[in-house]
């Protein structure tokens, strides 16, 4: 009689990295990213940059939430994408909001051009966290769990707001090499164009909420 063959036990690392862990790392990279980002609003006193880096606490408290209830019933997973959509409306106005005020001129930009070390490794965090997101938004995702929708639905937010401080960075260093008087009418009206874009988003997700059966 053939031995019965035993069954693999599970492994001391996946004991150790679960994927409810790996989840709340990525929340808390999400917390340290948007730590950097607003540091290089305050440094460039740029009322713009400030309100872009608060998608990425948007998306660090979705992530938490996730994490809270990423193995919850499909009812606790509904009142959490809701939460989500929620939080992504309301950083949706706001960004608009402000996008209209720098419309008509009302941005706080100090004379601090970008050209101290500081500053270039700033952006290149955030031109790294921007590649990240469009390298995540195309990853292979569950399509049936509403919540993992949030976090790629919010990390396309986020990436929308990462687009808008690369530009702002870009707008303060190209002058220095060369006078383009197109880039100060994309300056004032491409942040408009990105919080329009990013009112859609929350727009869709209650469409999602809606259909979504508990």
């Amino acid at each position: 009689m053939a031995k019965e063959k035993k069954k693999k036990k599970p492994s001391k690392l996946k004991k150790l990295i679960t994927p409810k862990k790996i989840a709340l790392l990525m929340a808390i990279i999400s917390l340290v990213s948007f730590l950097y980002k607003i540091g290089l609003g305050v440094i460039s006193n740029s009322m713009i940059l400030i309100i872009a880096s608060l998608s990425t606490a948007v998306v660090c408290a979705c992530k938490f939430i996730f994490c809270k209830d990423m193995n919850a019933d499909r009812k606790a997973k509904k009142r959490s994408y809701f939460i989500m959509m929620v939080l992504a409306l309301a950083f949706a106005v706001l960004f608009l909001l402000f996008a209209v005020l720098k419309v008509g001129g009302i941005d706080t930009t100090s004379k601090h051009d970008f050209k101290d070390i500081v500053s270039y490794i700033f952006i290149a965090f955030v031109i790294l966290m921007f590649v990240l997101s469009i390298i995540n938004l195309k990853g292979a995702l569950q399509k049936d769990d509403i919540m993992v929708i949030g976090i790629k639905e919010m990390t396309f937010v986020s990436a929308l707001a990462d687009a808008v401080i690369i530009q702002e960075f870009l707008y303060k260093v190209i002058p220095h090499y060369r006078d383009i008087p197109f880039m100060r009418l994309l300056n004032s009206y491409f942040p408009l164009i990105i919080g329009v874009l990013m009112l859609m988003v929350p727009i869709y997700m209650f469409k999602r909420f809606k259909d979504y059966e508990a």
